[in-house]
């Protein structure tokens, strides 16, 4: 695993807290790899997950600190999502 995604891993388990994870989430990030999170936290693993988010790792880094709004990167094709889209809403809640 990739120092980056054990980055988000951490990072994400630490906010986890308040956020309804009923569902899950994948998160494939290009190149460096996927991330689920789900009632369990969140983990370095690929698996099928109710809402799947694909993005590169320079645009994911946006999201994180705020640079890339994530509707235009969206409607760009920056970031790709799968399956159930109102849990990626979720996502937003755990990046802040």
């Amino acid at each position: 695993m990739s120092d980056f995604i054990q980055k988000i891993v951490s990072g994400i388990n630490d906010k986890l807290g308040s956020v309804d994870m009923s569902k899950s989430i994948a998160l494939n990030i290009k190149d460096e790899g996927s991330i689920i999170v789900d009632q369990n936290g969140a983990r370095a693993e690929e698996a099928e997950a109710d809402c799947t988010i694909s993005c590169s790792a320079k645009t994911f880094k946006g999201l994180v600190d705020g640079s890339v709004n994530p509707m235009t990167a969206v409607m760009m094709g920056k970031i790709k999502i799968g399956g159930d889209k109102m849990v990626a809403m979720n996502l937003g809640k755990i990046l802040g």
